[in-house]
């Protein structure tokens, strides 16, 4: 029910969202948008292009949950007149500064959003929502509409621009998504080999995506450490089940990760390092392979497939990527 429902909801809820009235801009001047997050930050480029001034907030490698806003954030957040962030209190250094905006008649909007609303979030074993939703390309699909309804009503005459953008890059999604079901589902993968054990709860849209079991050692958000319970847990995991790979992740250290490699050689199994650290809460620097949100996805789907010795299959022509030498299909 959960995948038979997405093309249906799809329209209604990015529809629902934006009945309110919204002060528009001369048709000259340029929306000044700040985005919180690196994928915040990408999606707003991919929709709003040119007609846009954009004031990204973090950096590659940046984690979100422990970013604290600087005054030139705030600065530049109340000078805006829209602030894209993630939601789900992905950004939980924000609350406060979100609540001020709103007094000040700065439109705020979480990406998250019309997934919310669709019915597509994912929760925690203690009814907490799983902020990382933009895992499941077909969610970011949802983020990519409701953000070009935003911006449409906030720039009336660019309305087609905008929509225009989101359905173009809409459509790169689906073969994204359909280029990663397909490496990742594989027959030549077995299924009880499809487990991915990574540096936090970060993966768990992927995995449902994909038709991955996933498992992190710290919980879904990074501010709370994980206790020594935690890595000798997934040290049995690895060593119960012969899962001979473990990831880091680019926006958290490494040290967890290298204690269960510790705890699972304890237990007579050697568990070695993904080819590559994995991005999860940021993506990528710019000017690297992983700093655009399609990027992201495919180097995460390509380091797996290669830290396991599985095939990469080639990438869709839609997706207009270039793979440096070592994502190479092979």
């Amino acid at each position: 029910m959960y995948r038979k429902m997405r093309g249906l909801s799809r329209c209604l809820v990015v529809s629902a969202l934006f009945l309110m009235p919204l002060l528009g801009v001369r048709a000259e001047e340029r929306l000044r948008v700040v985005a919180t997050t690196t994928q915040a930050a990408d999606l707003v480029r991919a929709i709003g292009g040119e007609r846009v001034a954009l004031t990204a907030l973090m950096s590659g490698g940046v984690d979100p949950h422990q970013y604290k806003p600087t005054a030139s954030d705030i600065a530049a957040m109340n000078a805006a007149q829209a602030v894209i962030y993630s939601g789900l209190n992905l950004e939980g250094q924000f609350e406060k500064v979100f609540e001020a905006l709103g007094q000040r008649m700065v439109r705020t909007y979480a990406l998250s959003e019309p997934v919310l609303q669709a019915g597509f979030l994912l929760e925690e074993a203690h009814g907490v929502l799983d902020p990382h939703f933009w895992f499941d390309p077909r969610n970011w699909m949802l983020a990519a509409e409701g953000l070009a309804e935003l911006l449409a009503e906030l720039d009336a005459p660019n309305a087609a621009f905008y929509r225009a953008n989101a359905a173009a890059y809409s459509a790169q999604l689906e073969a994204l998504y359909g280029w990663a079901h397909s490496a990742l589902t594989d027959s030549a993968i077995p299924e009880a080999k499809r487990v991915l054990i990574t540096s936090h709860d970060a993966f768990r849209y992927f995995g449902d995506a994909f038709g991955w079991r996933v498992r992190g050692i710290q919980g879904i958000s990074t501010v709370a450490e994980a206790s020594v319970s935690d890595i000798q847990a997934v040290a049995e995991l690895l060593a119960a089940e012969g899962i001979e790979v473990i990831f880091i992740e680019s926006s958290v250290p490494r040290a967890t990760v290298e204690a269960v490699i510790a705890a699972a050689r304890a237990r007579g199994v050697e568990v070695r390092l993904g080819v590559r650290a994995l991005y999860s809460d940021a993506m990528g620097d710019p000017d690297k392979f992983g700093g655009t949100y399609l990027e992201m996805i495919v180097h995460n789907v390509i380091t797996i497939l290669q830290s396991f010795g599985y095939k990469v299959p080639p990438l869709p022509a839609r997706l207009a990527l270039s793979l440096p030498e070592d994502f190479q299909a092979r």
